[in-house]
């Protein structure tokens, strides 16, 4: 029997993939939610496609007390080793940025941090040759065409302490900061994966992944009726159209090929996209200096939280 644990398994792409995996017939899930109730209904689901066995343990990302508290409970011995993690939970802002009770930029937290953390408590538990994956985005790379077309310019990193206080420049408008909030921490995930490939190559294979634009998930659901209208019925029909998507249902099968195996790639800290290849990200993921910040500055607002902090 597998292990896999995801994280945003309760609806889109996440729970595409946790189906999938059930599918295997071999597997046991491991899926955080944060509501309870959808926590059962995506149990039974599960249980019903396949999976042997599914755990549905309480964690909120927008909360790190809570991911350290989810980590307090796993002692070595007591945990199935997991044979492959997927930090595929994500959220983007609307119209105005918001903060945690952490005191820190909700997507920043959410889609960087919260995910930074989990990933370093569960390094101890990770079974030998697991593969361990970040959903990423193209929206971190300013010459990804979809991207530009739906008014995202790229990741805007300046360092990880001023993008934790939503700092975007006083220039920016509170809607194109909310497309920086969410570009830039996605752009965390890639250089994520490698420092931690680069920390522990022998732990497992470390990769981010890029699953394409998918109209009608659930990702703008911070949006306006009218926005949530456009992305879920207006987009859904005009994406076959414009470069850069993909669907749920692929996207999560790549994804389900990278955790199993069946796709990878020499390097390890690779970054894939929604063809399963391994593609080369904006160049700026490769930045030394920004990877020692990056890595620096979690690590300093994380500390307290760590077991071994």
């Amino acid at each position: 029997m597998k292990t896999y644990l995801v994280t945003g398994a309760t609806s889109g792409l996440g729970l595409q993939i946790a189906l999938m995996l059930a599918q295997t017939g071999d597997a046991r899930l491991i899926l955080p939610v944060r509501d309870a109730a959808r926590g059962e209904q995506l149990r039974r689901d599960a249980m019903a496609a396949g999976a042997i066995q599914v755990d549905t343990p309480s964690m909120d990302l927008a909360s790190l007390k809570s991911v350290a508290d989810y980590l307090g409970t796993l002692s070595p011995g007591h945990v199935p080793r997991l044979d492959g993690v997927l930090l595929n939970a994500g959220m983007q802002a609307a119209n105005q940025l918001a903060f945690t009770r952490d005191g820190y930029e909700t997507s920043f937290a959410v889609n960087h941090l919260a995910h930074y953390l989990l990933m370093d408590g569960l390094l101890p538990h990770l079974a030998d040759g697991a593969r361990v994956g970040w959903t990423a985005s193209g929206t971190h790379d300013p010459k990804e065409a979809s991207a530009r077309m739906a008014g995202f310019r790229g990741a805007r990193y300046t360092s990880a302490a001023r993008l934790a206080q939503g700092d975007y420049g006083a220039d920016t408008s509170p809607a194109q900061a909310c497309k920086g909030a969410y570009a830039t921490p996605k752009f965390c995930e890639v250089v994520a994966a490698r420092l931690f490939a680069e920390r522990l190559p022998d732990a497992a294979f470390f990769f981010s992944f890029d699953p394409g634009l998918m109209p009608g998930t659930g990702l703008a659901r911070q949006h306006g009726r009218l926005g949530q209208f456009v992305w879920r019925h207006v987009m859904t029909r005009l994406a076959r159209f414009m470069p850069g998507t993909s669907t749920t249902q692929r996207s999560a099968g790549i994804a389900v090929d990278l955790l199993l195996g069946r796709l990878g790639s020499d390097e390890n800290g690779a970054y894939f996209n929604y063809t399963g290849g391994a593609v080369e990200p904006a160049p700026m993921t490769r930045d030394p200096r920004i990877a020692a910040d990056l890595r620096q500055e979690s690590d300093a607002m994380l500390r307290r939280f760590m077991r071994n902090g």
